[in-house]
């Protein structure tokens, strides 16, 4: 297909099919006690005896928390990672971006900006229906500090690509998990549409943000493209890492009204499944991202692919 006339289908897909476009506001629900505002199984503290004892009113509390610590995770990627790299892209401080991709990188900036604001309202609307206020208003998260960390080690003349390499596994490895949220049935239903929703444009993001990279990864010098190899392993322990100490779900207990010993044998009894949930995600999402740097050609140097078999990140 001719260059000018796949732009013109790209567009013309956008117009038609972006969801800050063609959806409706999503509207939050009232509140009940026995309402799923966030999966339980996502929040192993709410099904320990101790929790379950203070009834279901605590349990809401809980994964209202975990709720709007993800919805503001979710917008804090989209506005501080993921538009910051189109804004590069389109300020040509990533070098050799063509005019189609740049119209692209227009595209996701409002969609980005649009998913953001639909969180924030989101948010606003649980605080009101909900009565409960947000424990914090985190300003980053380990993402965003596991990149920041990455980028800070590399030669200046190599950041920009790894900005690059770093939102295209962000937006795959984000596509999967709000899809997995917005399939989470027993879920309030404004949820899991707000999920949906956005994982129509996510998709479409990450896609674009792949092919831009099949494209522009064997066009790296060989001493960029091992450099950045050698050090992914590592990076995505960071990134994809959990808080073991539990600091946030230690405070919420607090809150709950536990004292600290009892906290303490809530994270102590639920660790050996936090644990294990943490660690089957983790295998999950290393699985998506090996498939998608071996499409890119991240792999195809035995020195990177040795590097990650080191770490077991060899998949079939």
């Amino acid at each position: 297909m001719p260059a000018t006339e796949l732009l013109n289908k790209i567009t013309d897909t956008w117009y038609a099919k972006a969801t800050v476009r063609s959806t409706p506001r999503i509207l939050v629900p009232d509140y009940s006690g026995e309402q799923l505002i966030y999966p339980v199984a996502r929040c192993s503290i709410c099904e320990h005896p101790l929790v379950s004892a203070l009834g279901p009113q605590v349990r809401s509390y809980i994964l209202t928390q975990a709720a709007y610590q993800f919805l503001y995770g979710v917008g804090l990627l989209e506005t501080k990672f993921v538009i910051q790299c189109c804004l590069d892209m389109l300020h040509n401080h990533i070098k050799g971006i063509n005019d189609a991709a740049k119209l692209q990188a227009l595209t996701v900036i409002v969609d980005e900006g649009y998913h953001a604001h639909v969180a924030l309202d989101y948010i606003i609307q649980m605080k009101k229906k909900s009565a409960i206020e947000p424990l914090e208003v985190p300003q980053t998260n380990r993402k965003l500090d596991a990149t920041a960390r990455a980028y800070a080690a590399l030669p200046e003349d190599m950041r920009m690509d790894f900005q690059l390499l770093a939102v295209t596994i962000a937006e795959n490895v984000l596509t999967d998990e709000v899809a997995n949220l917005g399939r989470e049935r027993e879920l309030a239903q404004s949820f899991t549409t707000l999920m949906m929703d956005h994982v129509r444009d996510e998709g479409r993001h990450s896609r674009f943000f792949a092919d831009l990279m099949k494209e522009r990864w064997p066009q790296l010098p060989r001493e960029t493209q091992e450099h950045i190899g050698l050090m992914l392993p590592a990076y995505l322990d960071d990134f994809l890492g959990a808080d073991l100490s539990r600091r946030f779900e230690r405070r919420i207990l607090a809150e709950c009204g536990l004292s600290d010993a009892q906290a303490e044998r809530v994270i102590d009894e639920s660790d050996p499944h936090f644990s294990t949930d943490q660690e089957r995600m983790k295998k999950s999402i290393l699985q998506r991202i090996y498939r998608l740097l071996n499409q890119i050609g991240v792999l195809e140097l035995d020195s990177v692919k040795d590097a990650f078999s080191d770490r077991n990140y060899v998949t079939s």
